[in-house]
């Protein structure tokens, strides 16, 4: 190889510096990992993500409830950015909702009837019971 198609070469400065820099890196990393293995950080996030789960089914089950709203079509875990730092179960999901639309008239005269008899039947049970 001749002199020009080689790099030239670092001074002693240079190297000097990307080993500083290197360090300085190492020691942010550290310090992010130490702050994220903390036994309250990881119970706030465990916490966060049980209340989130809580949430979507609690609106999933509402939705059938009732029948409006929206239901969950999909689903897919979202790849951290590159050089982040990801605890394990620190996995952010994207959810896709489609709107459901009203339940058909019929479903709610049929819902109506059912709530209507439900109710004079706990009626007339509460009322025979109280005369015995």
């Amino acid at each position: 190889m001749t002199g020009s198609d080689t790099e030239p070469r670092q001074t002693a400065a240079e190297v000097q510096a990307e080993i500083d820099r290197e360090q300085r890196q190492l020691a942010e990393t550290l310090s992010e990992l130490g702050e994220q293995a903390r036994p309250a950080n990881i119970a706030r996030r465990q916490f966060t993500k049980a209340k989130d789960r809580g949430t979507r089914i609690f609106d999933e089950a509402r939705a059938l409830v009732l029948g409006g709203g929206a239901v969950r079509v999909e689903s897919h875990l979202v790849e951290p950015e590159e050089g982040s730092i990801v605890l394990k179960g620190d996995d952010k999901v994207v959810t896709t909702y489609q709107s459901r639309g009203q339940l058909p008239p019929e479903a709610m005269i049929l819902a109506a009837g059912v709530g209507t008899v439900i109710a004079v039947g706990v009626v007339a049970w509460a009322v025979r019971r109280r005369r015995k």
